[in-house]
Order: structure tokens, then C-alpha cells, then sequence
């Protein structure tokens, strides 16, 4: 079972109706906490968390008390696997010591991106792949624990940058893109669900 973590109902920039959608066509068994919850702390189901996109922005170095219920599940599930998604893996950059590059302006719609050889990906490395973006602030991995496992070919600055990352080797991984949006990448999720989750041995902590 996946928690997802997200105070938000479906709308059009943190594309829940259509990770749910994903998900439900995939098989894949979720629930959805949109609080902080002392019974899902005893459920002994929960063995990965997915924390989707959001239509507020992830600010560095200011309390926002939004993100209290991502630290309230992370800081509960401390080994579990977890797949952050846009605004997601933006707030799990700096929770792992990263960066975010500030933009003003939206990046959106269908770029190519190369993937690097990563269980997250099932293998799928390489270039020719094309993903789904809708984001204002980049993540940088200013920080050496972070390695870096896709890269939009050419962001709008004309340059390659990093779009997903591994946090924890093995558990967490961000990606900047929507999988969930795409026949191409929402494979992702099945793989993050059938390969991430089902090769760990740690479940929920009560169990």
C-alpha cells in the first residue's frame, strides 16, 4: 500500500486526478492522508510514500506550515521508500541538503530528457525520451549525497540540467516531471511500486 501525502483535492497543477488515475489503471493500491494522522501511523500496510505535485511553491528558508505533514510522515516512516513528484521532489531536495533555482516564469509542456541506468527506470536509460513538465523552480544538487539520474536535454536556458534524483540510494528518488501524464514515464510509477517498494524489507514501523 502507498500513502500518498498531499493536503490538496485535484486540480490542475498538482495533477492528482491523473496520478489517481494512473494508479488505478496500473493496480496499484494507495490511500491518500490529507492530515496529520495517528492511525496511519498504526496501520502495518504502508511500505512506500509518494508526495505528488501541489500548487504552492516549496520556499527555502521559510517556514511553511503546508509542509508540516510531509515532515509529519517522514519523520514516522523514516525508512520507507519514497517517490517525490514536482512540487514533491522539489521539498525533498531540501530536506536532503539541495537547492532550488528560483524562476519567475512557468516551465511547461512535453521536453526530452535523458535517463541514466537506475532502478527507478527499469533499465530504460538513454536519450529520445520525453516527459511532461509544469514548474516554476528547478532543483539543484548542491549537495554531494544527491546524485543525479535525469536531465532535461535543453532547459530555457539552452543548457542540460538535472530533472530527477536519488536522495537515498536505493529509496528516494524525486522527479521534476509528472509521470502519471504520460504512456512513456508512467511506468515509473509501476516501477517505484513493483521493483522500490516490493525489494524492501521494511514495512510500516508498528508492523
Amino acid at each position: 500500500m502507498i500513502l500518498i501525502i498531499t493536503r490538496e483535492t485535484p486540480n490542475n497543477a498538482n495533477k492528482l486526478r491523473e496520478l489517481f488515475h494512473s494508479l488505478d489503471t496500473q493496480d496499484i493500491p494507495y490511500i491518500v492522508s490529507r492530515r496529520c494522522d495517528p492511525l496511519i501511523l498504526q496501520r502495518t500496510d504502508i511500505r512506500g510514500l509518494i508526495l505528488p505535485g501541489a500548487r504552492f511553491r516549496v520556499r527555502p528558508f521559510v517556514r511553511q506550515h503546508q509542509l508540516d505533514l510531509e515532515l509529519y510522515y517522514l519523520f514516522h516512516f523514516p525508512s520507507l521508500p519514497v517517490l517525490g513528484i514536482c512540487h514533491g521532489c522539489q521539498f525533498l531536495t531540501l530536506y536532503y541538503g539541495g537547492s532550488l533555482q528560483i524562476n519567475d516564469t512557468l516551465y511547461r509542456g512535453v521536453h526530452d530528457i535523458n535517463l541514466s541506468a537506475n532502478r527507478l527506470f527499469d533499465g530504460g536509460s538513454g536519450s529520445g525520451r520525453q516527459a511532461q513538465f509544469y514548474f516554476h523552480d528547478l532543483p539543484v544538487s548542491s549537495s554531494p549525497s544527491i546524485r543525479e539520474i535525469a536531465w532535461i536535454t535543453k532547459f530555457r536556458d539552452g543548457r542540460r540540467h538535472a530533472c530527477a534524483f536519488e536522495f537515498v540510494k536505493n529509496r528516494v528518488y524525486g522527479v521534476m516531471f509528472h509521470p502519471e501524464l504520460m504512456n512513456d514515464t508512467q511506468g515509473i510509477l509501476y516501477n517505484f511500486y513493483n521493483g522500490i517498494i516490493a525489494t524492501s524489507s521494511v514495512a510500516s514501523p508498528h508492523h
